[in-house]
């Protein structure tokens, strides 16, 4: 086996090594599994149970066997689980502008002026931020909003650069976080 290929996913060493043992021994009952090296009693029956939980193995049988899930089954999955997993921590660092805002107001008076935060959008940027979170194309913005497709861009571009965002769709978020939309 050598490396714990499946750690991307989130699966230790010896979860991956019992989901290989019932891929090489499926309907094994989990009584009968070999001890692991440097396991505890009562490891492996917690072990067989997260990989239960992650959907690897499928629940025991009436006679207590366990099943492995297809291996693409089971990748597609793991790949689903940590894909959401990402997805929460992005946000949450997306979320974490507010942390740059009271660091920002510990500084009190020391920088007068500087360090600010944003103004509030006007109104066209106000309905151009509404706008890049309701269609899908610049074009049906612009036509929305009555004005050229260069100046929506353009808009869009301010308001990317005023919320210090790395893409249209972390601009909604943090326009959306301020109370701007």
């Amino acid at each position: 086996m050598g490396e714990n290929e499946m750690s991307v996913f989130g699966v230790p060493e010896a979860e991956e090594e019992i989901y290989r043992y019932f891929l090489r021994n499926p309907g094994t009952r989990a009584d009968d599994l070999r001890p692991l090296p440097h396991s505890r009693p009562g490891e492996a029956r917690a072990r067989i149970a997260r990989l239960q939980e992650l959907g690897l193995l499928h629940a025991e049988d009436a006679e207590g066997r366990i099943f492995p899930v297809d291996p693409e089954s089971a990748i597609t999955r793991l790949v689903d689980v940590r894909l959401a997993a990402l997805h929460r921590e992005l946000r949450r660092v997306t979320r974490s502008r507010h942390v740059i805002d009271g660091l920002r107001a510990e500084l009190g008076g020391a920088r007068s002026g500087a360090g600010t935060a944003a103004p509030r959008p006007s109104g066209i940027e106000r309905r151009v931020l509404v706008s890049m979170c309701t269609v899908g194309k610049d074009e049906a913005g612009a036509r929305e909003l009555g004005v050229s497709v260069r100046t929506y861009r353009r808009h869009v571009a301010d308001l990317i650069q005023t919320l210090g965002a790395a893409s249209r769709a972390q601009a909604a978020l943090l326009a959306r976080e301020r109370g701007w939309i």
